[in-house]
């Protein structure tokens, strides 16, 4: 035990552990000097001759007193001797050398009875008698703290303490500053606004920056701490936690030992539980400015414990989990980080050089999108660019493209090159997911077999074979890890990378027939909700699935539409998938449910590529059907791209398949489109007579939904030739089946009807028209046929001398032009100006 020291100006105690001594007879020993020199202190020999002619217990000590207003020499205090005592607490034994006496139990006498004391603070007191039951008993008093010890006689197991040790420095844990730092602006401005908060509310602040594995969490930390430490006056404290790392995870009861040594708390102070450590940690850290650096956290339970309750201090986490119950406790800043945007990664591998040509530019943009943007890949990529040694940047480039062909060879080819399995980014990875439950390992793993681009939990569930409600929360709980991130309102995604790795996990860890059975679930679901969609978006059609199959329904027109455009791009992802994995019967299948909701959005080249795909599909698998069906929507496609030519070859097949099969239906349908691509290539006269074989056709099957098709699509033929009383009589028949129609038919025939006020020169029965046939596309959710309408109704008002009606019409029409992305939207923001230059 430390010797101790105390402020107060009574007797000081100078403190043994038990001594114990051999047993003599109780008699009085021969009175110490009356004054010797001060040098015979220092002399050992000097002084153990002086207790062998006493023959008893002589101590002789240099000792010294730290405290206000004393004189040098701690034995005197304004001229005057002092009392002084020394205790008896326990059993010791004896060291050798300059050491200091600690434990014995106090006794006071008057200083005549004692050893003198020099001027230089020199005592020497004679123990007093020493009774057979071995333990001391002193009538000396000296106080102070000894430092050089005299045995006299034998004493046994005398323990005497060391020298008091020198307070350690003021802890400055923090790791150094990462080379490099790039651009976080906004975080770092989040970080201090947080700071500064905490001090206004005088709260204790802590700060969370969560993200995926090698986004450069502590790096972030680490730089902001560096910038703010002077603000922090009493130290920095760090641990790494190793929430996720190959070794085992740091306890709360390690680290807080770790911290009260580094705040030079006595070893033997220290508890044993982790609820007194914690307890002493914030005892010890009340009032100190201190700043912490809790790293590489695996959950709250973890970095509870260590976090000062003081507002004097900042803690900082970081951590792959987003740890939200712990902020929403602590009131915590939550700065979650994603990869680099694409320019700061570019910056990254070339540095701010303006001379590169564009062409290197997007070489090493290439390199940042297959490294996902992540610091820690990217500073892996920068290491083998700057180890190929003699070459050009764009040679080393287009080889590290090569390695970086695709996510899974990223795995292989980003990793350091001095064998630093931390940096490695398959190894960074597989400490996220090593350290997660094994049912949301699966579920993490599984979902890596999914085709799309983001996913919902249903798909999750799908994957899985599990319910919905575990689903979400499993998909929540991979959120919180940072092993998926939300994309939107109840969707979910992977980082490119993590996708492969869980990819690689599941082909590695699942067995074959298990990772076929997931696939073929998550095909299932989507066949399902796509063939139920399409039965609200268009009830007459045919459908792939019997009724008896049919999946449960949508609840509206709008939340049929709505999911059909969220999941566009996973649904084609899923006729890919379908054929890559030998389901060719769902692959055709889905791909033929799509047709109506890429129709309705204008998707014309989705829909020419999953006809494609399940024409090739349903031949594999030879059903003639399905190749049948394939060919006729792919013949619709071709026209609405232009291809007319091919278009009209492609329809005249799927017609030909049809009437073999006996299915007048389908037949009629793939006439249709023939018409349709005959009247695009000017071939009215034949256009007509494959447009009322069709109609015949339909009118004997009693379809009133295909009869409107047919009907309006006459109108558009005698449109075209010039017959303005047939064109408008056909397209009023359509509309009076609009109960039994699809929306958008109902839109393209009050268009029709427009077109022929207009060539009549009925200007505004024409604007109310276009306007009628606007409001009739918007609801069937046909952006790009409301944008056609709106365009003819604001040059029909335009003509009637209203610029700002026109202006405004036109206007509306351009927004729905560009959130498709048409090319018509460079001709109508011409026209837009030339509106703006009129009215002006």
């Amino acid at each position: 035990m430390a010797p101790q020291e105390r402020a107060s100006s009574g007797p000081v105690t100078v403190v043994a552990v038990g001594w114990r001594a051999p047993s003599v007879p109780e008699t009085p020993l021969r009175p110490a000097p009356e004054a010797l020199p001060a040098p015979a202190l220092t002399t050992a020999d000097r002084t153990a001759e002086h207790i062998r002619e006493n023959k008893g217990g002589l101590v002789a000590m240099r000792w010294w007193k730290r405290r206000g207003g004393a004189e040098k020499s701690t034995g005197r205090r304004n001229g005057q001797r002092r009392p002084m005592s020394v205790a008896d607490t326990g059993d010791a034994h004896a060291t050798d050398g300059a050491t200091a006496v600690t434990g014995f139990r106090s006794t006071t006498v008057k200083p005549s009875d004692s050893g003198p004391v020099s001027e230089t603070g020199d005592a020497y007191a004679t123990a007093g008698s020493i009774a057979n039951t071995g333990h001391l008993h002193l009538d000396s008093h000296f106080s102070g703290t000894a430092h050089t010890v005299v045995q006299a006689g034998v004493i046994d197991r005398l323990t005497i303490a060391q020298k008091a040790a020198v307070p350690l420095p003021m802890p400055h844990q923090l790791p150094p500053r990462v080379a490099g730092f790039r651009n976080r602006h906004a975080a770092l401005s989040s970080l201090n606004v947080k700071l500064e908060l905490s001090r206004v509310e005088d709260e204790p602040a802590v700060v969370i920056v969560s993200g995926m594995g090698g986004v450069g969490k502590t790096s972030l930390a680490v730089h902001w701490i560096h910038a703010i430490a002077d603000q922090f006056p009493d130290g920095q404290l760090y641990a790494n936690l190793r929430g996720f790392s190959d070794g085992p995870d740091a306890t709360a009861s390690q680290v807080l030992e770790h911290f009260l040594r580094a705040l030079d708390v006595p070893v033997d102070k220290i508890p044993d539980e982790e609820d007194g450590r914690a307890a002493l940690f914030r005892s010890v850290t009340h009032g100190r400015s201190l700043l912490l650096l809790l790293d590489n956290a695996l959950d709250a339970r973890q970095v509870r414990p260590l976090i000062p309750s003081a507002s004097t201090s900042l803690t900082v986490i970081t951590s792959r989990s987003r740890l939200a119950g712990l902020a929403v406790q602590l009131g915590a800043l939550r700065v979650h980080l994603e990869p680099f945007d694409g320019h700061v990664a570019v910056e990254m591998l070339v540095g701010d050089r303006d001379d590169l040509p564009e062409s290197e530019l997007q070489l090493a943009d290439d390199i940042a999108r297959k490294c996902g943007y992540l610091p820690l890949t990217l500073r892996l990529a920068l290491e083998r660019l700057a180890s190929r040694g003699i070459g050009t940047f764009r040679d080393h480039a287009v080889e590290i493209i090569g390695e970086l062909k695709d996510a899974r060879a990223a795995l292989d080819t980003l990793s350091p090159l001095d064998d630093d399995s931390s940096t490695e980014l398959r190894v960074v990875l597989s400490w996220s997911y090593s350290n997660i439950p094994v049912d949301l390992a699966r579920t993490f793993r599984l979902l890596g077999l999914h085709p799309g681009a983001d996913f919902s939990a249903a798909d999750a569930a799908a994957l899985t074979a599990i319910e919905q409600a575990e689903a979400v929360r499993r998909v929540d709980r991979l959120v919180q890890v940072s092993l998926l991130e939300p994309s939107d309102p109840s969707r979910f995604r992977f980082h490119d990378l993590l996708r492969a790795f869980a990819s690689e996990r599941a082909q590695e860890e699942e067995p074959r027939a298990e990772i076929a059975l997931a696939r073929r679930r998550l095909l299932t679901r989507y066949l399902s909700r796509i063939d139920v969609a399409d039965r609200v978006l268009a009830p007459g059609r045919r459908h792939v699935l019997p009724e008896e199959e049919a999946g449960e329904p949508f609840t509206s027109y709008e939340e049929a539409l709505a999911w059909c455009d969220a999941e566009r791009l996973n649904s084609i992802a899923m006729v890919r998938e379908a054929a890559k994995t030998g389901e060719d019967g769902m692959c055709w299948r889905i791909a033929m449910a799509l047709i109506t909701p890429l129709v309705l959005r204008s998707y014309h080249a989705d829909r020419r590529e999953v006809c494609e795909i399940g024409l090739e599909a349903a031949r594999r698998t030879g059903d003639s059907w399905g190749e049948a069906w394939s060919l006729m929507s792919l013949g619709g496609a071709l026209h609405e791209l232009g291809l007319n030519d091919e278009a009209a070859e492609r329809s005249r097949e799927a017609a030909s398949l049809w009437r073999g099969l006996g299915d007048a239906e389908g037949a009629g349908k793939s006439l249709n489109n023939l018409g349709d691509a005959l009247i695009a290539q000017g071939r009215l006269t034949e256009a007509a007579q494959v447009m009322e074989d069709a109609l015949r056709i339909r009118r004997s099957l009693g379809n009133q939904r295909e009869i409107a098709i047919s009907l309006f699509l006459l109108g558009d033929l005698h449109l075209a030739q010039g017959d303005l009383e047939a064109a408008e009589q056909k397209y009023r028949e359509s509309l009076g089946l609009r109960a039994s129609a699809d929306r958008q038919t109902a839109g393209f025939a009050l268009t029709g009807l427009a077109e022929v006020a207009l060539l009549r020169g009925d200007l505004d029965s024409a604007q109310a028209g276009f306007g009628e046939a606007a409001h009739a596309h918007g609801e069937s959710g046909h952006p790009y046929g409301q944008a056609i309408a709106l365009r003819s109704r604001a040059r029909c008002l335009r003509d009637l001398g209203r610029p700002e009606d026109a202006r405004t019409t036109l206007l509306n029409a351009l927004a729905l032009l560009e959130a498709a992305d048409d090319p018509a939207a460079d001709e109508v923001r011409r026209e837009v100006g030339e509106l703006g230059r009129c009215s002006g």
